[in-house]
This record gives structure tokens, C-alpha cells and sequence, in this order.
């Protein structure tokens, strides 16, 4: 009897190890396919007009042109103005976001007011609400202001947060110990001196997935620029990609070109904030 239970235990080992070893193949196979149109992109922006088709591919182009750079900061509007205009808009809107959010969800989190959390409820359900309906009153709102065609239009709404980075940090906030907050009341310390001095250094990986995600948020804003810009000289990139796509609608290498340089400062923070953004998702969960 043993014996047979010392085989089928073996024999469990073996069939758990086999299906540890499918999982990973089925995922790196997922993230090779994942990762092929980038690495198609980034190679096709480095080859001349006529060799972006060609079959069977060649990844590494020969020769290697960088015509499509060229033209895509030679313009009449380089296209290192579009970086400057977006990430002028991406900057204030995360200053806002990170002061809006964290303040707020804090507040939801450790100070015990009336209707808190009915309150917060009634704020959960505003992400039900589509965007699309809010569009003419927030257009109108923006041209009484005289905020169409600035950029104040399109960081000023990430500047207030959102629903969604408050439920982030309050969720964050609610498994910060209790008993650490009496403490530092019994100590002295006040609600903004317990928020800055113990709740913003304990919740940086909360933090950098916040910010990480409003950035890409903020970066890929396509919406906002197309309603409220006018002037070329003020476009962000999502919008100045697809103007120049429209105008260079043959020169693939270009608009591959347009994309990569596009995707390089998300790519670069993913990776800066690859830990801080697991080991928010690992201690965070849902809570409260």
C-alpha cells in the first residue's frame, strides 16, 4: 500500500511539474506573440518605402535607412514639438493626479466623516457613466472659459483625478495599520502631517502604478486634443500621429517612425516601474 501511494504521489509530482512546464511555454509563446508586431514596427521604421513588405520579413534591415527620422523631425512642426506639448500636458495632469488622488483616498480611507462611505460609493459609480456623455457639457463649460485650443483643456481634467486612482489609493490606504495612525494622533500629529510623513512614504508602489497608469492614460489622449485643438504647434502625439500618418498615408517607414518615438517613454517607465507596479497588485488587492 505504500508503495502505490508513494507512485501516485510521484506520479501527481510529475504530472503538476509537466503542467508548470506547458503553462510557461504557453506563456513565453503568448508573449513572443504579443511582442512581434512592436519588434515588426521598430524594424519596418529602419527600412526604405519599397522594403516594409517584403516576405519572408527581414528583421534586421539592410541597408538600414533612417529617412522615415528624417522626415518625421524635419517638418514644418518637428515633431519635437509634439513631445514638448505632451509632455508639458502629461506632467501638470499627473502633479494633479497625484495630489488629488492621494489626498482623497486618505481621506476615504482614515477619516472617519459623516457619510464617508456613501459618499465614496456614489464617487465609485461616476466611472459607470460614459464619456461620451459628457462631451457637449464639458466642450460648452471649456469654450465659456475660453480654454478651447490651450493645453490648459487638456490637462485640467487630469489635474482634478479620477474615481479610479481614488479607489487605487484607498485601497492602499486601508491596509495601512490602524494602530500606526493612533499612534502618531497620540503622539501629536496631525491628519495632513500622518498623510505626508507616514501614509505618501509608506505607498510608493501604490503610488507608481498610479502615476504610471494616468500617464499612459494621459500620453495616449486622443479624445481630448482632436475636440479642443486648433493650431498644429499645439497638438499632443496621439493627435500629431495620425495627422502625419493622414499626410504621409504612403510612407510606411515614417509613420513607423511616428509610432516607435511615441512609445518609447512608456516603454522606458514600464520597465522603471516594472516592481513597484507587481508589488502594488500583490499587496493592494481589494480590501475594505
Amino acid at each position: 500500500m505504500t508503495s502505490r501511494t508513494n507512485k501516485r504521489t510521484g506520479r501527481k509530482k510529475v504530472g503538476r511539474e509537466i503542467g508548470k512546464i506547458l503553462l510557461s511555454v504557453i506563456i513565453c509563446a503568448a508573449g513572443v506573440a504579443m511582442i512581434f508586431p512592436f519588434l515588426w514596427m521598430v524594424s519596418a521604421s529602419f527600412k526604405g518605402i519599397n522594403d516594409v513588405f517584403e516576405f519572408p520579413i527581414r528583421w534586421i534591415p539592410n541597408p538600414v535607412s533612417t529617412k522615415g527620422y528624417e522626415l518625421l523631425f524635419s517638418g514644418k512642426v518637428p515633431f519635437s514639438v509634439f513631445y514638448k506639448n505632451s509632455v508639458i500636458v502629461a506632467v501638470l495632469g499627473l502633479i494633479g493626479t497625484f495630489f488629488s488622488c492621494t489626498l482623497a483616498g486618505y481621506s476615504y480611507a482614515k477619516i472617519n466623516f459623516y457619510g464617508r462611505d456613501k459618499i465614496f460609493l456614489v464617487k465609485l459609480s461616476s466611472t459607470m457613466i460614459p464619456s461620451m456623455v459628457t462631451i457637449l457639457p464639458t466642450f460648452m463649460i471649456y469654450s465659456a472659459l475660453g480654454l478651447v485650443n490651450t493645453r490648459a483643456a487638456l490637462w485640467i481634467p487630469w489635474f482634478l483625478g479620477g474615481a479610479m486612482g481614488v479607489f487605487i489609493m484607498r485601497q492602499f490606504f486601508v491596509s495601512l495599520p490602524n494602530e500606526l495612525i493612533e499612534a502618531a494622533r497620540i503622539d501629536g500629529a496631525s491628519h495632513p502631517g500622518i498623510y505626508w510623513n507616514i501614509a505618501l512614504p509608506s505607498s510608493r508602489a501604490a503610488i507608481s502604478t498610479l502615476l504610471f497608469l494616468y500617464f499612459i492614460s494621459i500620453w495616449n489622449d486622443y479624445e481630448r486634443p482632436l475636440l479642443y485643438l486648433r493650431s498644429r504647434e499645439l497638438f499632443t502625439l496621439p493627435f500629431a500621429v495620425k495627422y502625419f500618418a493622414d499626410d504621409q498615408f504612403q510612407n510606411y517607414p515614417a509613420i513607423m517612425a511616428a509610432n516607435v518615438c511615441m512609445l518609447i517613454p512608456i516603454m522606458v517607465l514600464f520597465f522603471v516601474f516594472q516592481k513597484s507596479f507587481v508589488q502594488s497588485i500583490v499587496t493592494t488587492g481589494i480590501k475594505g
